[in-house]
């Protein structure tokens, strides 16, 4: 997946997380020091400004900008030589993992 695809979609994440903890009425710290500062209406806007436009203008742009630069050609030409298998280089593995029979304890049979 593309790198700028990824950020776009944390972008989406951090602004619907801010958005609801807005919404909820949950406030985190620097929303409370904005309104105490700034006024409950200037506070609020300053902290939707920075929290949830401008990540959502991020997220915008940078799934424009993944999208457009995504080649699937990239993808479907992984593939392009057939599959060859080298059945010798199985059989020599099947030889190195051959064990050696152990001695018999006594014919029990165990997990019966």
């Amino acid at each position: 997946m593309n790198a700028h695809i990824v950020f776009g979609l944390f972008a989406l994440y951090v602004a619907a997380i801010s958005l609801s903890l807005v919404l909820v009425g949950r406030q985190d710290a620097v929303l409370a020091l904005l309104r105490r500062f700034w006024g409950r209406t200037r506070g609020y806007s300053l902290y939707f400004i920075a929290n949830v436009a401008l990540p959502i203008l991020i997220c915008i742009l940078c799934l424009g900008w993944g999208v457009r630069q995504y080649d699937a050609r990239i993808v479907t030409n992984t593939f392009t030589h057939p599959l060859q298998l080298n059945v010798e280089t199985y059989r020599h593995f099947m030889h190195m993992l051959k064990k050696e029979p152990g001695p018999d304890v006594l014919g029990v049979v165990y997990g019966a």
